[in-house]
């Protein structure tokens, strides 16, 4: 009976979930219809826009997970995995995982921006062209500028936030309902990560966002504390606003984001695609042996 009761509550979340999911994706297309002429060569526009940016992850994504952790959880807002730490060696190599992936993220890029869809779909991949440049526009936009205060401001919109606000709805509620609901932990995380990749409606970058949501979900699943998700997350995206800083810049050359792609160079994604998998699994091995310590500890804690 008991599990009956689990079976259907997990049925329930995750309707839910994709109801929310699907009803925001339904309002971001119709709103994307209707072009609101900007200036967005006007950098007060622009600042008010990522004002904006931030508050709407608030509502969006945040609010979201914590009302449901809480309310909905018999664990409420340990739920969400944000109150385990884990330890400070999975968390440089989280980090530096996300940093090495560059060369295969950019190579799956390059894959799906040659995918085409059957004929019959022409209409739905003009409207996904579409969608895409005008993302691209609203982009080119926010990270335009060589200013310290710029440098800051993404890190903090574009970065950080976007990096806490998905983890905590993607990772921390969604793909622990899907597990809950499959009873399947690999179902769940690629469930998940298949969902992630497509909510953005950025259809072609749908592969490399997959591979990131999986990947952020294995470390979610193996080490049960969200932020080593959060700050690799931070460092994807911190990064890439790093880099068009720095392009900005004259710094660095403009074919910095084409690294793994070019003539000769797939040997890099494969490395990039080797060192993922090698360093997961330490991860792995790293978190179950602490979680194993912290049971033993308990238990001798308990013992009389």
């Amino acid at each position: 009976m008991q599990n009956n009761e689990l079976e259907s509550q997990s049925g329930l979340k995750l309707i839910s979930l994709l109801t929310f999911i699907f009803a925001f994706g339904l309002f971001t297309v119709l709103g994307s219809n209707d072009d609101i002429p900007m200036n967005l060569d006007n950098s007060a526009t622009i600042a008010v826009l990522k004002i904006i940016q931030g508050f709407s992850v608030l509502i969006i994504f945040i609010l979201p997970a914590v009302l449901f952790s809480v309310f909905w959880t018999k664990p409420g807002i340990h739920y969400l995995g944000i109150t385990s730490k884990p330890s400070f060696s999975s968390l440089l190599i989280s980090g530096l995982l996300m940093l090495l992936s560059l060369p295969l993220i950019n190579w799956l890029a390059d894959i799906n921006q040659h995918l085409k869809l059957p004929e019959m779909l022409n209409g739905i991949e003009i409207w996904m062209k579409n969608s895409e440049e005008k993302a691209k526009v609203l982009t080119d936009a926010f990270t335009e500028g060589d200013s310290l205060g710029v440098l800051f401001l993404n890190l903090i919109v574009i970065a950080l936030l976007a990096a806490l606000s998905e983890e905590l709805f993607f990772r921390g509620v969604l793909q622990k309902v899907l597990i809950e609901y499959t009873r399947n932990k690999h179902l769940g995380v690629w469930i998940g990560a298949i969902i992630f990749s497509a909510f953005h409606m950025q259809f072609y970058g749908f592969l490399p966002r997959m591979l990131m949501g999986a990947f952020l979900g294995y470390l979610f699943l193996w080490s049960g504390s969200l932020w080593l998700g959060i700050f690799a997350h931070f460092i994807n995206n911190g990064m890439a606003v790093l880099i068009i800083w720095l392009i900005n810049k004259n710094v660095i050359p403009e074919n910095i984001e084409k690294v793994g792609i070019q003539s000769g160079e797939w040997i890099y994604a494969v490395m990039s695609l080797l060192i993922l998998i090698t360093g997961l699994l330490l991860v792995y091995k790293k978190e179950s042996k602490k979680n194993t310590l912290l049971v033993l500890k308990k238990e001798d804690t308990l013992a009389p």
